[in-house]
């Protein structure tokens, strides 16, 4: 989209042009707009845009909401950065804790939904997801009917879960295990507002999370110091402390997401920590991953036979996947292709990665072969699959940015483009798996 905004300077009709495209897809209009003007600081035209979605003196606007001055009719309640706002997000942390805590609280019912045993390994994740989905969908002005057919969407992996008869068959598990995958990729349509999101919009998602993921770090060491402090002053009282870890520790740590999403959207201080951060765990990651590669070429042997070590190898891939993507979210890319110290170590975390990724294929592939068929080994075995081909495609695309016929741009819209299959992967595992188990 920064070329079309750039191009569309040159129409005739260059103002209407531009609030047509920005009514089409507000969110991929304000993401474009910092490139194009990288690309024409000179044009009236963009500045008077850059000032229009700026923030004001009510709080940051968030990429995709409407101007104040299309939604003066709402209640002063719901205005960006407003009390009622942050009364909503309480509100929703609050649910999202009792809905943690309904095992303990109907600990007399009968019914097998109340089972810690049945509900957490189903519904642990839920709430938490659930209270951010829901915020999503407020910000975006609850739009219809799109916004209760994304609810609708949300609730199926939901039910599905709890109607699954046994809750230690490996099918099951696996099935639990995935299905937050498939509601994160859910949780998309949220962000774009209850709609099919588009490719920009999927990016910005990506780039929205991963500064979610640093603000609830954040949040859980604040919290962290927060229930220890509580804890020393009761006790200095003689007051009993149970309460502590029965109900403000589950409570808070349920309430997280969501608070991290409303810090996200009015603030921007994860767009400058997550670089940062990428700066200082790519040298690290890649010390480890050569000598992972030094040590598994002495004991090879190991990764084909030792189900541990070949777990904490998949950990080691999505680590490596996690960072490659969030480590250039909110950074200025303004059309750069100019490689810098990050890029070149991350394109060499990457083909390390890959090298191992194969290695670890042929140790699944040897575990099939030897051993048969399971749900498990199915699961790792497309999981891998599915890993393998993103970083086959960030690494092609580093390269193209190490070479300088990229942008950094690119590299992000690359896991926005292949959101949706992690998406179907994720919705095998939770419906076929068990029925085909």
């Amino acid at each position: 989209m920064p070329e079309t905004l750039t191009t569309l300077l040159g129409e005739p009709d260059a103002p209407e042009a531009l609030e047509r495209l920005y009514r089409a897809d507000p969110a991929a209009f304000a993401s474009a707009l910092p490139s194009a003007l990288a690309a024409r600081p000179d044009s009236p035209l963009l500045r008077a845009w850059r000032a229009r979605l700026a923030p004001d003196a009510e709080g940051v606007y968030l990429l995709g909401k409407p101007p104040r001055r299309e939604a003066e009719g709402r209640a002063q309640a719901t205005r960006p950065g407003s009390l009622g706002e942050v009364w909503l997000v309480v509100g929703l942390g609050l649910l999202a804790g009792l809905f943690v805590k309904l095992p303990e609280m109907a600990s007399g019912s009968s019914w097998a939904f109340f089972s810690e045993d049945w509900f957490y390994p189903r519904n642990i994740l839920l709430g938490p997801l659930g209270a951010m989905f829901l915020y999503l969908l407020h910000l975006r002005g609850w739009k219809r009917p799109g916004s209760w057919i994304a609810i609708g969407l949300f609730a199926i992996p939901a039910l599905w879960l709890n109607a699954l008869p046994d809750t230690h068959a490996d099918a099951t598990v696996l099935a639990c295990l995935h299905a937050p995958l498939l509601l994160w990729c859910l949780t998309c349509a949220a962000y774009a507002g209850g709609s099919w999101p588009s490719a920009e919009q999927r990016r910005e998602y990506v780039r929205f999370f991963g500064e979610v993921v640093v603000f609830s770090g954040l949040l859980l060491l604040g919290g962290g110091v927060l229930l220890g402090l509580t804890l020393g002053l009761f006790e200095l009282l003689g007051v009993p402390v149970s309460w502590i870890w029965e109900w403000m520790m589950p409570l808070g740590a349920a309430a997280i997401p969501v608070a991290a999403a409303w810090a996200v959207t009015r603030h921007d201080g994860g767009a400058r920590i997550m670089p940062l951060l990428a700066r200082i765990f790519a040298p690290l990651f890649l010390v480890v991953l050569m000598a992972y590669l030094v040590r598994m070429a002495v004991h090879l042997p190991e990764l084909f036979q030792d189900r541990e070590t070949l777990l904490v190898y998949n950990l080691l891939l999505l680590s490596v996947l996690g960072l490659s993507v969030f480590a250039l979210s909110g950074r200025d890319a303004g059309g750069r292709t100019r490689a810098g110290f990050l890029e070149w170590l991350l394109a060499a975390l990457l083909l390390l990665t890959v090298l191992l990724d194969f290695v670890g294929l042929a140790a699944i592939g040897d575990r099939i072969l030897g051993m048969g068929l399971t749900p498990n080994r199915l699961a790792v075995l497309g999981s891998n699959l599915a890993v393998l081909g993103n970083l086959l495609a960030l690494l092609r695309l580093y390269a193209l940015l190490l070479r300088g016929k990229a942008d950094v741009a690119a590299l992000e819209r690359v896991t926005a483009l292949y959101l949706p299959v992690y998406a179907v992967w994720a919705a095998l595992v939770t419906f076929v798996f068990p029925s085909a188990f």
